[in-house]
């Protein structure tokens, strides 16, 4: 018999097993083990059941499994408790292009044509320069809409613009970005392709798309180790610890004391760490 869930924007939909199965082997979950999982979560949920209590259910059995295949199937929930100021999804979005290869700072203030702006993100690579807004949603239930794309487009044509302005300048800042641990609207996917804006949210585009630039990598956010609380993420952002792979590494002693936390944090961090970021 169908069940009919909750999903974090507060519409319904009918249980989806396949759909299930599909978001666990994303995370490295054999197929078999996947459907497996999907199946018990099945028969435990009740109607109207949030996506918040059936992904919390699917990552119990998954741990049970394979506590690494769980942590990586926290992603999106570990990009959430990146917050709640958007400034460490910034230095994340940046550690994510140094590693595909780009330059990046975070936090620049830049000359437009007409004001000043402060840019999240500025990258390069090859010769060509980006400018990034970086958009942070706390939760599922909000997608970036087309009057965000707009305003990001206008803030680009007017650093470009400034740019284009100056001898020698000239083709100099190639595209402006947005991303955002979310969705966008398909009017703001619209617009954005229409007007020469890249968009890289979840999911999209398909094969650019955020969680896939992370997987790709193993570009893991600190907020995806069970032991990272709330507590525990000013020291390490303040300590320009992001990425899981930071903790893994470091020598255990090193991050015990570079991580600004007490020792029973810091090794169950580092632990969890190793877990997921094995050496190859």
């Amino acid at each position: 018999m169908a069940v009919t869930i909750t999903k974090s924007s507060g519409l319904h939909e009918i249980f989806d097993l396949k759909k299930l199965a599909h978001s666990l082997t994303r995370s490295g979950t054999p197929p078999d083990v996947a459907f497996d999982i999907a199946e018990k979560v099945e028969k435990q949920i009740s109607p109207l059941s949030s996506t918040r209590a059936i992904y919390r259910l699917a990552q119990k059995f998954l741990r049970q499994y394979n506590r690494a295949s769980g942590m990586r199937y926290s992603l999106k929930k570990a990009l959430y408790d990146l917050g709640p100021s958007g400034y460490p999804f910034e230095k994340y979005i940046a550690r994510i292009l140094k590693a595909h290869g780009y330059t990046a700072e975070v936090d620049k203030i830049m000359d437009g044509y007409c004001v000043k702006h402060e840019v999240d993100v500025v990258a390069s690579k090859e010769g060509k320069h980006f400018m990034i807004e970086c958009k942070y949603h706390m939760n599922g239930g909000s997608s970036t809409d087309v009057k965000v794309a707009l305003y990001v487009h206008s803030r680009f044509l007017d650093i470009k613009k400034a740019y284009e302005s100056l001898p020698g300048n000239e083709g100099s800042i190639h595209q402006g970005w947005l991303v955002t641990n979310t969705r966008c609207s398909t009017d703001a996917l619209k617009y954005a392709e229409c007007a020469g804006l890249k968009i890289m949210s979840w999911r999209y585009p398909e094969q650019e798309s955020l969680e896939k630039m992370i997987e790709s990598r193993r570009l893991y956010p600190v907020t995806v180790l069970p032991a990272a609380r709330k507590k525990s993420l000013e020291p390490l952002f303040k300590n320009d610890i992001i990425l899981a792979q930071d903790i893994a590494d470091m020598e255990r002693q090193t991050f015990v004391k570079k991580s600004g936390l007490d020792r029973d944090t810091a090794e169950a961090l580092k632990n969890q760490a190793d877990e997921l970021c094995p050496c190859d």
